[in-house]
């Protein structure tokens, strides 16, 4: 077991950054210990939001606790800028190498979502390529002086890239092989739109991977998840007017409706951000699925178990699958990607050697 923060403080964190206004009360209101808070607002990645709250007086909170949350906004521009020039080097070189690519999720919708990008921290900047553009991708980005550090327990579906300022995550699909019943990558490829100097993807692809990957990556609300997910989902589903019938017909494909419920399910109990009722339903899983997947989200259980080797990917993970042959695929593929990892892993090492 682990230290886990509550329902009620998380919400207290959130409440000031919801897209509806008449719901975004002040922070004063919620009678939560500021150390506690301000220790949630870093883990997260929500200072920097609450700091420019704080500057235009939209929450009220204490001057010790506005102090504290200016070195982290500090910090987040600095990156941000770093990170930005690296999104934009990184795009111009596979466009050049002729790629069909996307920068995606954190590092992309911040671009659209906030006024201030540089308020919405990323951990790297993520890269979605097709399959076939794996060993390109990873050429081009070599030869431009990024060092290969793959990890053999991701190679099967992503790589890590680095300079000496950023972190480029690469994938070549959203999750694990045998995860989906069909990869989505280049489905969501052909969406592909300019979003300044960027490649991106449009509103409704990244609107369908903020519904899908945090439940088979995060394990909705596992030790991996950051609050700020949840922020980027309510700023989007208040700013567009989603395709349902696109989303849902590839999330239906790909045997993920059991996962985007979870995550959907879990962002109305954070921050009761308005889901439509007929989607929720095309979505749902059956009563039993649905309470013993309710009865994880609702202790967080993901979280409070995620020290313990194999329980949550086994009895929580496995879960959000529709089908059971749904979930036996998954393991047949984990299990013929671990003897694969190792030989793929020592392919890319040996390309970037004879590279560099």
């Amino acid at each position: 077991m682990t230290s886990i923060i509550t329902i009620s403080a998380l919400r207290a964190a959130l409440m000031p950054l919801r897209f509806n206004p008449e719901k975004a009360r002040d922070a004063s209101a919620a009678n939560v210990d500021e150390a506690a808070l301000v220790s949630v607002l870093r883990t997260q990645g929500l200072a920097p939001l609450w700091s420019e709250l704080a500057e235009t007086r939209q929450v009220l909170i204490s001057d010790a606790l506005r102090l504290e949350l200016i070195g982290s906004r500090g910090l987040a521009t600095a990156r941000y800028l770093l990170q930005r020039r690296s999104a934009v080097r990184v795009s111009a070189y596979l466009s050049t190498a002729g790629i069909r690519h996307a920068v995606f999720k954190g590092a992309a919708v911040r671009e659209h979502l906030y006024a201030d990008p540089a308020l919405r921290p990323a951990v790297d900047i993520d890269v979605l390529v097709a399959p076939q553009s794996r060993v390109p991708a990873i050429r081009a980005l070599i030869r431009e002086q990024y060092g290969f550090m793959g990890a053999r327990n991701t190679i099967s579906h992503e790589a890590v890239l680095t300079d000496r300022h950023t972190t480029i995550d690469l994938h070549w699909a959203l999750f694990r092989p045998g995860r989906s019943r069909c990869e989505l990558a280049p489905i969501l490829l052909e969406t592909v739109r300019p979003l300044g100097p960027l490649s991106a993807l449009s509103d409704d692809a990244n609107l369908l991977v903020m519904l899908v990957h945090p439940a088979l990556t995060k394990h909705v609300n596992g030790r991996g998840g950051r609050l700020i997910r949840a922020v980027d989902l309510d700023q989007m589903l208040g700013r567009i007017q989603p395709d349902w019938d696109w989303i849902l017909s590839l999330i239906d494909a790909a045997g993920l409706r059991t996962a985007a419920w979870a995550v959907l399910i879990w962002q109305r109990a954070l921050m009761d951000t308005p889901v439509d009722p007929v989607v929720l339903r095309y979505l749902e899983p059956g009563r039993f699925q649905r309470r013993y997947l309710g009865y994880w989200i609702d202790h967080q259980l993901p979280a409070r178990l995620g020290g313990v080797p194999g329980l949550v990917q086994g009895a929580f993970s496995l879960a959000l699958h529709e089908r059971a042959a749904d979930g036996l695929r998954a393991i047949a593929q984990l299990l013929k990607g671990r003897l694969a990892s190792g030989r793929t892993l020592r392919h890319l090492q040996r390309l970037s050697q004879t590279l560099d």
